[in-house]
């Protein structure tokens, strides 16, 4: 009966993560390119259930298998496109399609999809937290309000290039982690970031969230039942254990 315990905490353990990741998606509805995160859960190894007469384990008399519990076993993120809002900014590109902005940080490169980019004092393109856009030869320096970025990416000031954004893609988008600021990082090697970029640049279009605040609604009720549930399976278990030291103890 303590075993069931244990196995009602880990349902309520996990329905919390559930939780805080469709919280976290419903926060973000509004945020430029940013992809909504899922919680893939599992349940732990079975156990094979043996009975034991007189010490010895007659391994025909199974009697079933028992597990205990699930558990979290690792949020994955959804590069599902979200919608192009059109905002008529020239600095503001969006990605239509699989591929990332690559943007220099003090900490090293970052990656994001969010390209809600602005000139900064010095004429750099960069995002809302300063950070550089980087190009093919560095942070691109725009003097000029005449510029246009086609739908590969290339930067061409008053009719000349000037040059191209630095747009990568990867082999296993699974591998890269989200670290604030709406930017990833790829903490794999192994992980090739110069995948063939096969997308789309749109100059004056950001993109729009993925969350599907519908879904995530009905999935937050979910994990709520399911969280509902497993508190009263354990409030009922306790009861139980009550009764059993406290009246079933003095006979």
């Amino acid at each position: 009966m303590v075993r069931g315990l244990y196995a009602a905490a880990t349902g309520m353990i996990n329905q919390a993560t559930r939780l805080d990741k469709v919280a976290n998606n419903i926060a973000n509805v509004n945020t430029r390119g940013f992809k909504r995160d899922q919680v893939v859960s599992r349940a732990f190894d079975e156990e094979l259930l043996l009975r034991v007469d007189k010490g010895q384990v007659p391994f025909d008399r199974h009697i079933g298998t028992i597990n205990h519990g699930v558990y979290v076993d690792r949020v994955i993120t959804s590069f599902e496109q979200g919608v192009l809002q059109e905002t008529g900014e020239p600095t503001h590109v969006a990605i239509r399609g699989d591929g990332f902005f690559v943007i220099l940080t003090e900490e090293g490169e970052r990656y994001t999809r969010d390209g809600g980019f602005m000139l900064d004092n010095q004429g750099r393109l960069v995002t809302v937290d300063g950070w550089p856009v980087a190009g093919e030869r560095g942070p691109i320096f725009i003097e000029s309000r005449d510029f246009v970025i086609d739908s590969q990416g290339n930067v061409i000031v008053d009719g000349v290039y000037l040059d191209r954004l630095r747009l990568v893609n990867f082999q296993n988008l699974q591998a890269l982690r989200k670290v604030g600021h709406n930017l990833y990082i790829n903490p794999d090697p192994e992980n090739n970031p110069e995948v063939a970029f096969a997308g789309e640049v749109a100059q004056g279009f950001v993109e729009g969230s993925n969350v599907d605040v519908v879904r995530e609604t009905v999935d937050m009720i979910i994990a709520v039942r399911n969280y509902e549930s497993n508190q009263k399976v354990i409030k009922m278990i306790d009861g139980v254990l009550s009764k059993t030291v406290n009246e079933l103890g003095r006979v």
